[in-house]
């Protein structure tokens, strides 16, 4: 729901309330008429500047990506620190692999770069930094 809050100059709380009617509390500040909830006249207000009424945005819901086994070994293997040079030689297989893995990983999750795909892939629980090998899924 979004709110209006009024402040002084000095940056005091003149006024806050949620807001039903967010274009009424506009007009309200815009032309000195009284505010609802306020119990005394309403404070003398001069709006200069960008007002911004927002409602808190609501998360996004991601669904988690099926990956292949090998898709999940590279990300626990990066959680752990290994570069791609490294992964390869761990698994046993090439670096351009775990590159295609990577590239694959990062549409999967519609990331841009390794560490947004690395965050992404930790808060589904798909790879822990703290173990050794990978997650069961």
């Amino acid at each position: 729901m979004p709110a209006i809050v009024v402040l002084s100059d000095d940056g005091k709380i003149l006024y806050q309330n949620l807001a039903n009617d967010v274009q009424e509390l506009v007009n309200a500040v815009r032309d000195g008429g009284q505010l609802p909830g306020y119990l005394t006249s309403t404070p003398a207000v001069q709006i200069n500047g960008l007002v911004i009424l927002a409602n808190e945005p609501q998360p996004e819901k991601r669904n988690r990506p099926t990956l292949t086994m090998q898709q999940c070994r590279v990300l626990q293997c990066l959680a752990n620190g290994l570069t791609p040079e490294q992964t390869a030689n761990k698994m046993g297989i090439s670096e351009p692999t775990v590159r295609m893995h990577l590239s694959a990983l990062k549409k999967k999750f519609n990331t841009e770069s390794r560490d947004q795909l690395m965050a992404m892939a930790g808060s589904f629980g798909l790879c822990d930094p703290f173990l050794g090998e990978k997650l069961e899924v």
